[in-house]
């Protein structure tokens, strides 16, 4: 074993490091890779050496991270533990993002299926309105009346549900914000 497996060991280790990137311990897999090939009864079926101890290896990583034997631990005490920030939003905001999204959907299910498919597709999914037009079979002009229409709509939909009232005065309020009525 020492003339077929040995000399690879370098290769094999750089191999690892640069493979698991700091996921895995490399003396540890290297040594249960080498438990392993001392394991064997012979060493003669094996034809590539390198190739051979690289997948030992190799198997020996997969089961590492497994098993659990390969943690990112960082110590710390108990004063330090005080200045870690946590930017995940609390369950709280959460619920409210979740409870939300469910009104947000609710009333866009108001809508007709393409005002709906504009907004979703401009608002949502990013597209240009060359783009939302394109894929909808539609011109230009539909998407940015859509657009208008349904946000509108949302809005009011939205203004309702609040207790604000909403309705055409909000409709209108809206459009009079997005540059799209005149004042006479």
């Amino acid at each position: 074993m020492a003339r077929e497996i040995l000399p690879h060991e370098g290769r094999v280790r750089t191999w690892l490091a640069r493979h698991w990137r700091g996921a895995i311990d490399v003396d540890d897999v290297m040594q249960e890779a080498y438990c392993r090939l001392a394991g064997l009864a012979s060493v003669d079926h094996i034809e590539n050496p390198l190739a051979y101890f690289r997948r030992t290896a190799h198997a020996a990583a997969i089961d590492a991270v497994r098993h659990g034997s390969a943690k990112n631990v960082v110590s710390m005490t108990e004063n330090e533990w005080f200045d870690v920030m946590d930017d995940s939003p609390g369950a709280d905001r959460a619920l409210e993002g979740v409870q939300e999204l469910g009104r947000v959907n609710a009333v866009l299910a108001n809508l007709s299926e393409t005002c709906r498919r504009v907004i979703e597709l401009r608002r949502i999914e990013g597209l240009s309105q060359r783009e939302t037009a394109e894929r909808l079979g539609v011109s230009e002009n539909v998407v940015e009346n859509n657009v208008v229409r349904g946000i509108r709509r949302v809005i009011g939909l939205i203004a309702e549900q609040d207790g604000g009232g909403g309705g055409e005065g909000a409709e209108k309020r809206e459009g009079v914000r997005l540059g799209k009525f005149r004042s006479r």
